[in-house]
């Protein structure tokens, strides 16, 4: 017994098959379509790129063209400034701007040579190879060191306190120079003591890694550095910065 005809299995099969058709279509409808999304993300992209690269490409341009510009700018103000005249030993000395002692009528400008970055991101740092010193009442300036070959790495004034009424007063100043191709942290250098005019020039000691404390302690001048792995206190006159004492601090172990 047949329960079914074949006419009506054909019947039966034509609509499904319709329905598998636009099932196919609707498919291929979405793949077009993510297809030219993925495209325009592509080209967005793409544009965001470009504008990116021109941006750093720019802003390198600008970096160097400064950083070009300021190294030229300092070895003309060297060339057309008063060390035109001093032979210093590098064509990228320069003087910085000068400026009041503290409390004083004393001038002083620091002896500067720029040392570029290591990298683009860097503008680079200047040392003091020298300080020179101007006394209105005097016919000429006077430099602190003798030559240009060494490197102020450490220097601090010794002042009053402020009272009512009455400024600062700078009584002298502590510096540590060391030699310019030595290793700043490490290496040993000449500690001085001098006037606020540069004069008197008095050597605190020689072989000094660091400098600490400079103070002034009702009349006397107290220096703290270290020496040899040990810390010394010196301490001398403030009014003639003659030195009259000095002694090791031994530091005493850790329990």
């Amino acid at each position: 017994m047949k329960l079914t005809k074949p006419g009506m299995l054909r019947s039966f099969a034509a609509p499904q098959c319709w329905t598998d058709l636009g099932t196919q279509d609707e498919r291929r409808h979405e793949v077009a379509t993510w297809q030219r999304a993925f495209r325009y993300l592509w080209r967005i992209n793409a544009v965001l790129v470009l504008v990116a690269a021109g941006a750093i490409t720019f802003g390198v341009g600008t970096l160097l063209v400064g950083q070009f510009g300021a190294s030229t700018a300092r070895t003309r103000e060297a060339e057309l400034g008063p060390l035109a005249a001093a032979g210093t030993s590098d064509p990228r000395l320069f003087l910085g701007q000068a400026s009041v002692v503290p409390g004083t009528g004393f001038m002083r400008a620091d002896l500067l040579l720029h040392h570029e970055g290591g990298g683009l991101s860097s503008g680079g740092y200047a040392e003091t190879r020298n300080v020179l010193f101007i006394d209105p009442g005097d016919k000429h300036a006077r430099w602190l060191l003798a030559d240009d070959k060494h490197v102020i790495v450490e220097s601090s004034d010794v002042a009053t306190t402020e009272e009512e009424g009455k400024p600062k007063r700078t009584v002298a100043t502590v510096a540590l120079v060391k030699a310019a191709e030595a290793d700043r942290q490490t290496s040993k250098g000449q500690l001085l003591l001098f006037g606020p005019s540069g004069v008197p020039v008095a050597q605190v000691s020689d072989g000094v890694r660091a400098l600490h404390v400079a103070a002034l302690t009702g009349e006397q001048i107290t220096v703290l550095y270290e020496r040899d792995q040990q810390l010394v206190v010196a301490l001398f006159a403030a009014a003639s910065l003659t030195k009259q004492q000095e002694q090791t601090m031994p530091v005493p172990p850790l329990k």
